[in-house]
């Protein structure tokens, strides 16, 4: 979501693991002068309802939740995702003045991004159920579309009289003869199995 930030604390000495990483995000405020050219930003409460983090607030209240870590850990290190480069979103300098100004603590941006890239390799016990689902679904939405292509060239596919002109086709109707066309019925095909975009279970 752009404009928001995530703060995660990893704390190795706990053995809870319920205590050992914490994960704040701050999303962006509702500003009344972006709402004439994009969609609001959900409320913190939606968020907390999209999102599997400890704790959501609005970006005005980063400053102040870095502040209070650097004074409840005084020694801790501070990662960051490569600063300065095009590829990642930039991160103001007021976030990193303190902490590059502290006698205790460091900042690197020499290792997160890497971390990351490893993290996205494990998956968990619901990660995979969910990726075998989004596998079946696109198997099968795959299939509809050979199949509707298949039944075109053998010519089974019937048109009314009227179809198209006098009402509009209806799936069984349909030809495919563009790549835009063969998409409607892929998207259709998972949505009829209850694919919704933009979530884990993307396919």
């Amino acid at each position: 979501m752009p404009g928001s930030f995530l703060l995660a604390l990893y704390q190795p000495e706990h053995t809870n693991t319920l205590t050992r990483l914490s994960v704040k995000l701050f999303i962006p405020d509702t500003e009344v002068a972006d709402l004439m050219w994009s969609v609001p930003p959900p409320t913190i409460e939606r968020a907390k309802q999209m999102f599997d983090v400890t704790d959501i607030e609005y970006s005005s209240k980063l400053q102040s939740a870095i502040d209070s870590l650097r004074r409840s850990h005084p020694e801790a290190v501070f990662h960051t995702l490569p600063r300065g480069s095009s590829l990642f979103p930039v991160l103001l300098e007021e976030y990193m003045a303190t902490i590059v100004a502290s006698e205790t603590h460091t900042a690197t941006d020499g290792y997160l991004l890497s971390s990351l890239h490893k993290t996205r390799l494990i998956k968990d016990v619901n990660e995979i159920a969910m990726l075998r689902r989004a596998n079946d679904i696109s198997s099968r939405a795959h299939e509809t579309v050979m199949r509707v292509l298949g039944k075109a060239v053998q010519g089974k596919i019937v048109q009314e009289q009227g179809a198209g002109i006098d009402r509009p086709l209806l799936p069984g109707e349909w030809l495919i003869e563009k790549e835009a066309e063969a998409e409607a019925i892929f998207v259709a095909a998972c949505r009829r199995e209850g694919y919704e975009p933009n979530t884990r279970t993307d396919v």
